[in-house]
């Protein structure tokens, strides 16, 4: 369960900014998008970014990214000298020569069903870490289980696993990673909660692989947004060497052939009609069905693993070929009392339909906005300067730029090169 996420000085964000899944104390849809984290905290169930097209909305999503890749793979993937793959922002010249930071508050519940709230972050260069720390709350106040500066790292009473493995840690490694490989239950615990979250981009179409006790959820999901599939099968064939680019050397394709022998087609069955009357089923492999239907097929799988374990989803451009209708209703399934295992959705996206008192707390609405120096601010409705009713339009007043983060829409004029008679075109 994710509280607050902070980055600074990692691509278009410059300064400390926080995004917060820490509900406000606003009364409205309390029971159906907010839940206890503990007897202080309530945290929302879902939040959506919006924000002009080159405003900082993918950067937040890589932002997160980065600190999930640093904090759980950087010990088993890292070899002493590797290159840490930040990048800080590009267009000052005092940060390009800072570290990148970045911190996480969240709870992960214990073996007594108790949600311990845990502090963990780090700071970056290039080439080490500069600091890292992580604080739990236990008994109502924060205790220190390690901290770190560069490669002097003092570890507490309630982490003395970290003590035996400090000198195995590199500069390049999150010290979290190296106790995790070395089995400490504290690391382990929290390794295995960050391995529970799913990134994914709405632009990008991630691999799908289905086990057995998955094709029917997975059918039910794409039933449920009113696909017309019957049926979703596999069909399994081997690799051929002329299935692969003749760039790529045959050396490394054989390499690649004995490690992956086989390649997977999912084929979606329809029915099949003579006149109205049903006579059978045509099977489509993936690639032939709507870019849409691909879409939620890949989104499937996330969002059952997320409502199934209680995990967090974040889904940059979500709406990216999905009907409004389905953005709106699978919002409504994290939304919703029916979200017993309390996960979490996380989104960007342009669809101001769903900006609606019905769908979102005002707590719940983020925007991205580029100032002219190129750093992105990043803000919540109920942070607003001016203060925001919970029944205004809040779709309408957003297209208004009444809060900002919308495109400054120039005048379209001909371009000089389209009324030039030399012009090649």
């Amino acid at each position: 369960m994710i509280a607050e996420f902070t980055v600074e000085n990692f691509r278009s964000f410059k300064d400390r900014r926080t995004f917060s899944l820490l509900a406000t104390k606003n009364k409205e849809l309390l029971e159906e998008n907010t839940f206890e984290a503990s007897n202080k905290e309530r945290l929302l169930k879902s939040a959506v970014i919006y924000g002009a097209n080159a405003s900082g909305k993918s950067n937040f999503f890589n932002a997160f990214l980065f600190f999930w890749d640093f904090a759980v793979m950087s010990a088993p993937r890292k070899q002493a000298g590797d290159v840490i793959e930040t990048e800080p922002f590009s267009f000052s010249k005092q940060t390009e020569s800072a570290p990148s930071s970045f911190e996480l508050v969240f709870f992960i519940q214990n073996s007594e069903g108790k949600n311990i709230r845990y502090r963990y972050g780090f700071s970056v260069s290039q080439t080490e870490v500069i600091t890292e720390y992580l604080f739990a709350v236990f008994n109502a106040r924060e205790a220190v289980l390690f901290t770190r500066d560069r490669q002097n790292i003092n570890t507490g009473t309630y982490f003395r696993e970290g003590s035996k493995v400090k000198s195995m840690v590199r500069p390049n490694c999150s010290f979290l990673s190296v106790c995790a490989q070395s089995n400490g239950s504290v690391a382990v615990g929290i390794i295995r909660y960050f391995q529970q979250m799913l990134i994914r981009s709405g632009l990008r179409e991630s691999p799908v692989e289905l086990h057995d006790g998955d094709f029917e959820q997975v059918l039910s999901f794409l039933q449920y947004a009113d696909i017309q599939i019957k049926k979703i099968t596999v069909k399994r064939e081997p690799v051929n060497i002329h299935d692969f680019p003749t760039a790529f050397s045959k050396e490394w394709i054989k390499k690649l052939i004995a490690e992956y022998p086989e390649k997977e087609t999912y084929l979606f069955d329809h029915d099949y009609f003579d006149n109205e009357e049903k006579i059978g089923t045509v099977s489509l492999p993936e690639q032939e069905e709507s870019s849409g239907t691909r879409k939620l097929f890949r989104y499937a799988l996330p969002v059952i693993f997320a409502l199934k374990n209680g995990g967090t989803l974040f889904i940059d451009e979500f709406d990216a070929q999905l009907h409004p209708l389905i953005i709106e209703s699978i919002v409504r399934l994290f939304n919703s009392s029916d979200n017993k295992k309390n996960a979490q959705l996380v989104i960007s996206c342009h669809a101001v339909n769903i900006m609606t008192k019905t769908n979102f707390r005002r707590d719940q609405i983020w925007f991205c906005e580029k100032n002219i120096y190129g750093a992105t601010d990043l803000y919540s409705l109920v942070e607003y300067d001016e203060p925001v009713r919970n029944d205004a339009a809040f779709g309408k007043n957003y297209l208004n730029g009444k809060y900002g983060a919308t495109p400054y829409i120039g005048l379209v004029r001909e371009p000089d090169w389209f009324s030039n008679k030399s012009c090649i075109f």
